[in-house]
């Protein structure tokens, strides 16, 4: 009976020690830095209802929040699976989900990056797509931040 009881200790602080071992490392693993990415229009910051996310040197934002900034518009058609970009009824840029295909002013074309639908909207390559609204963008490696000029008609 001793010898049942002293292995049922040994094992129950064996396990025990493991646990607590295992919760000390969780605790002082260093958590990873995540930079964050600006994008200023005509010298004021630009707030996008998601984080900007980057994935081979390219940034993606929110669709509609960067067209409408810019004086157009972006709507999602979940039938198509497809994103469409306007500016003053002479601009229009139908872009694919997963797909490098689209069409520009009715004519077909490629685009390097196509969009990807998130939560609560639609992430889009955000240089692409300013400069195809007429946007001069330029980057600071220093500060992280995007800065955007053009001439906006409300």
């Amino acid at each position: 009976m001793l010898r049942k009881f002293s292995t049922l200790m040994l094992t129950a602080a064996l396990l025990t020690g493991s646990v607590a071992a295992t919760a000390a490392f969780a605790q002082t693993a260093p958590a990873k830095q995540q930079i964050k990415i600006t994008v200023q229009l005509n010298g004021k910051e630009l707030p996008f209802p998601q984080d900007i996310v980057t994935e081979n040197g390219v940034a993606y934002v929110n669709a509609s929040t960067l067209a409408v900034a810019l004086g157009g518009a972006a709507a999602w058609d979940s039938t198509t699976k497809s994103l469409l970009v306007s500016k003053d009824n002479k601009y229009g840029l139908r872009m694919y989900e997963n797909n490098t295909f689209a069409y520009k002013n009715g004519k077909e074309t490629r685009v390097a990056n196509p969009p990807r639908p998130v939560t609560g909207g639609v992430l889009v390559p955000l240089v692409f797509i300013a400069e195809e609204l007429g946007a001069k963008v330029s980057y600071d490696a220093k500060t992280w931040t995007y800065k955007l000029t053009t001439e906006i008609n409300k």
